[in-house]
């Protein structure tokens, strides 16, 4: 799943930050902290709207409930 930036400088910014996370020079707290500030929110899927993703995708509910 690809991420979702609320700007193209926080997008940059996360990137940075990520890097720094992954060689260990930032900690998982301040990594959340960043993907917060950096990251759209997610916000939760309507029944129907989970059901019109299936059928779109041609997915069974038992399969697909792990995806979301």
């Amino acid at each position: 799943m690809s991420k979702k930036y609320r700007s193209e400088a926080m997008a940059a910014i996360h990137e940075t930050m990520q890097a720094l996370h992954d060689v260990g020079a930032i900690d998982k707290k301040t990594m959340r902290g960043f993907n917060d500030a950096c990251l759209t929110p997610i916000r939760p899927l309507k029944p129907k709207e989970i059901k019109a993703i299936r059928e779109r995708e041609s997915t069974l509910a038992r399969p697909f409930s792990p995806i979301i």
